[in-house]
């Protein structure tokens, strides 16, 4: 008598678990910045104000697209960000589409070295959250 009232368990706590939500496939989402290409913009505040309706998850992936050899992207820290360098980058994508995926909830921030552009305004940054 042991052994259904254990198969009965067993089997109840397995269909919870599949039916929690947090077990439920997620699947990532791929944010094409800009909803365009990675080019300068009319306004410098453009990418920012674009990201400002998006929320960003770990898994998710950035998509940059850009005129090869006219771009770049280059993932770099906060002070580098906001002085528009590119002196100790993380990252550099040179060829388009740049796909960066998000690991790890974070702010990440990105630019484009190229002339001026990212002081006219082809840079961005992006908070990220962990996925529900």
């Amino acid at each position: 008598m042991a052994i259904p009232c254990l198969q009965t368990a067993l089997l109840t706590g397995l269909l919870l678990l599949i039916s929690s939500p947090s077990w439920s496939a997620v699947s990532a989402t791929d944010h094409v910045i800009g909803d365009s290409l990675w080019t300068i913009p009319t306004s410098n505040d453009h990418y920012r104000v674009w990201a400002s309706n998006r929320t960003f998850f770990a898994g998710d992936n950035l998509v940059f697209r850009f005129d090869t050899g006219m771009y770049n992207v280059m993932q770099v820290g906060r002070g580098e960000y906001d002085a528009c360098t590119a002196e100790d980058p993380y990252q550099i994508f040179e060829t388009s589409p740049a796909v960066y995926h998000i690991e790890f909830p974070d702010v990440r921030y990105f630019i484009s070295s190229i002339g001026n552009y990212c002081s006219l305004g082809v840079k961005i940054w992006l908070p990220s959250e962990k996925r529900p």
